[in-house]
């Protein structure tokens, strides 16, 4: 498989949530569909920035945080325990960094925590919502929800890890390098570094897809072929 062992492709695909149907890649395609519309429309109509487009993702990864311990609570696998708890961890650590950075700033501006609370709040409510980015954080967050049951078959049949680093992510890293050569047009303000950022999104989102059913569809081939040896030699 070009550059990847067998174990690595397999690897690769259970880490996605195991093989797609044809049903859950229509669904995942539509997915990425309507996220990235919504993305577009964020930016045409709430003039939403660079910061804004990684909401969603931040939004998909927070929600795996919350659901992961609830998950364990009801599924007792042992694969589960691990992610589980370093779950709490983070959460836990954020929630503690969150509330002594508020207590300091309480403290040095003799304004009460709780009302420097609302008040925050209150901004991250209107700069999500005036640009227009509830409804792609929100279809983000089911996309990423909707993938659990899947995820949890996967696990049993498989093992861990119940969510890894995605392909998503990595082609999210690996896009940009790719597109460096539209560096002097970005300099030059000909192309809005926003939507080089959509579509280094979707570019990514689109090939994770294809190479997850890339990798499949030859492992089913190459599986195929052992078992078609098999009965040969018997």
């Amino acid at each position: 498989m070009n550059n990847l062992t067998v174990a690595d492709a397999r690897h690769i695909v259970n880490c996605e949530g195991g093989e797609l149907t044809i049903g859950a890649l229509a669904t995942e395609i539509i997915t990425t569909a309507v996220v990235s519309a919504t993305l577009a429309r964020a930016i045409w109509v709430g003039d939403a920035t660079s910061w804004h487009l990684f909401l969603p993702m931040l939004a998909q990864y927070f929600a795996l945080l919350l659901v992961l311990p609830v998950i364990y609570l009801v599924i007792r696998h042992p694969g589960l325990r691990k992610d589980s708890i370093g779950a709490l961890r983070l959460l836990g650590f954020l929630l503690l960094a969150g509330g002594v950075a508020l207590g300091v700033q309480s403290y040095r501006t003799s304004v009460p925590w709780r009302q420097l609370l609302d008040d925050y709040l209150a901004v991250a409510y209107r700069w999500i919502v005036d640009a227009h980015m509830h409804w792609p954080i929100l279809l983000a967050v089911a996309a990423i929800l909707w993938q659990i049951p899947r995820r949890i078959r996967n696990l049993y049949v498989h093992g861990p890890p119940f969510s890894g680093v995605s392909l998503g992510c990595a082609m999210r890293f690996v896009v940009p390098l790719l597109g460096c050569f539209l560096l002097p047009f970005i300099a030059a303000g000909k192309i809005p570094v926003v939507w080089v950022l959509w579509v280094t999104i979707v570019a990514a989102d689109i090939l994770a897809l294809w190479m997850h059913w890339d990798l499949q569809s030859r492992l089913r081939k190459l599986d195929g072929d052992e078992l078609h040896d098999a009965r040969i030699l018997k």
